[in-house]
């Protein structure tokens, strides 16, 4: 088993600084977006950008804020859960077999969470002529992830003694957008809009790994033996802006057509690792008091996401119906990474591929009542073998100090690919007064039901496998909005 291993390369025991640290897997983390904004916006999918008058389309097309005639105020309250397991399903009872290993994961279910999705203004100010210039903001929580992920596998060393392992992650992942918008609407025919984004973010990571003998499995070690035992808890903090630049054209009175390009996201990071070391080539390593020594480091980085193109259409019936219809295509192969002024040559291009979203959405009015329906998909920011590349910097592949000791690099080996993600949704709504004609309030419903996919390697030997994970997502929103 120990020529095995390939943890000498990425235990981190060293209090050197750290020259740079950081791959396109953390990365990624920032540009995820979850299907979120008002419960109207999600009811239909988020397919709104040319049907516009949605605080939510801010940054997708930032015309769609154009379509005001009044002013607006709302916000938007949620509740969700999480559900993560391996797809197919694989039990302690049902194992999967792959490559000499014996894998399952537990079924990891999140607490019922509440979050503060949206807050919204919109300014319908100045009219002159049947024009309108009109000013907006909105706060948006684009990313509220919190997933549990684990995995175990049980396989044979060269001395044909099983091994144990034992692997767990919990990711929490926020992401908040405040948008100012500026735009106008030309005699309800042409729309212009310019949105400015301001962008926090914040990212956790709290896992570990055990691998070890269980009593009796090995001859040399009757009371069992742990050989790899480490906790990681990574985190980064950090901003960011973008700005998105759209129009809206409306030949005949039923149908708008839209199309919008927002920049790249220009972000400013610091990651912190905390690595804590128990057990190291079948050694302890807690110190005398049975302690284990925590070390630190951080590192700044910046992250370029990629630009996006939006292309929408929306249909207006004379049944009180509007269909709605986008398409955003991600050019996600021009992000690049950098520390410094040190542009990391072998993340983001290479792993990255372009990728695209579509949304379909449908609002059908019956009196004072709006009902929805929606479905949105999401393409994977992933190449299918993209891996953790740990030579762009020194102290991500290990380096020497003054008196020549190596200084191990990052104790970090698992990879996790998103691949796709589906949202179906439906939705809810009242208002007071459904001609959109005077002072009015309204409550919208949205219920989303998530299903994101990845593929994950814990990488740790080279017998490894991909394993695909399901995570289901079960979000309830409701926003209360005025019109005036």
């Amino acid at each position: 088993m120990k020529t095995n291993k390939i943890l000498s390369a990425v235990v981190a025991l060293s209090i050197s600084a750290a020259m740079g640290a950081q791959t396109s897997f953390d990365a990624a983390k920032l540009y995820e977006e979850e299907l979120n904004g008002t419960a109207r916006y999600v009811g239909m999918g988020g397919a709104m950008s040319a049907l516009g008058s949605d605080p939510s389309v801010i940054s997708h097309n930032p015309a769609g804020i154009g379509t005001y005639r009044q002013s607006d105020i709302n916000m938007s309250l949620s509740f969700f859960g999480t559900t993560v397991n391996t797809d197919p399903a694989y039990s302690p009872a049902n194992q999967g077999k792959a490559n000499g290993r014996s894998f399952y994961s537990s079924v990891n279910k999140s607490d019922l969470n509440m979050g503060f999705d949206n807050i919204s203004v919109i300014f319908s100010g100045y009219e002159s002529g049947g024009n309108y210039l009109n000013f907006g903001f909105a706060y948006r929580k684009l990313q509220n992830l919190d997933r549990t992920l684990d995995y175990h596998d049980s396989f044979l060393d060269a001395d044909g003694c099983e091994v144990w392992r034992d692997y767990q992650d919990r990711q929490q992942n926020k992401t908040h957008s405040f948008d100012f918008n500026i735009s106008c609407n030309l005699s309800d025919v042409v729309y212009f809009g310019v949105t400015l984004g301001l962008l926090s973010t914040r990212t956790n990571t709290d896992g570990f790994l055990d691998d070890f003998y269980a009593e009796g499995m090995h001859p040399d070690y009757p009371d069992g033996l742990y050989y790899t035992s480490f906790d990681m808890m990574n985190s980064s903090d950090g901003s960011g802006f973008n700005t998105s630049f759209g129009f809206i054209i409306r030949p005949f009175s039923a149908l708008r057509l839209g199309a919008a390009v927002k920049t790249p996201t220009y972000y400013k990071q610091q990651l912190e690792y905390a690595d804590y070391l128990y057990d190291y080539n079948g050694e302890s390593q807690l110190n005398e008091y049975g302690e284990v020594e925590k070390v630190t480091r951080y590192v700044d980085y910046k992250f370029t996401s990629p630009w996006s193109l939006n292309l929408s259409a929306g249909l207006t019936l004379p049944t009180k119906t509007a269909l709605g219809a986008e398409f955003e295509k991600h050019f996600t192969q021009r992000s690049s990474l950098s520390i410094g002024n040190t542009r990391m040559n072998n993340q983001g291009a290479i792993d990255f591929k372009d990728y695209s979203t579509v949304k379909l959405g449908l609002e059908q009015n019956i009196g004072n009542l709006s009902f929805r329906l929606g479905y949105n998909y999401a393409g994977s920011i992933f190449n299918s073998d993209s891996y953790k590349f740990l030579d762009d910097s020194e102290f991500n592949r290990g380096s020497y100090d003054e008196n020549n000791n190596y200084l191990p690099g990052r104790l970090d080996m698992q990879i996790e690919r998103l691949s796709n993600t589906r949202n179906f949704t439906c939705g809810l709504g009242y208002c007071s007064a459904p001609d959109r004609d005077g002072t009015q309030f309204y409550i919208d419903l949205a219920y989303v039901h998530g299903i994101r996919h990845t593929t994950f390697n814990l990488n740790e030997y080279k017998e490894d496998v991909d394993v695909n994970y399901s995570t289901k997502t079960d979000k309830l929103l409701v926003t209360f909005g005025w019109n005036f």
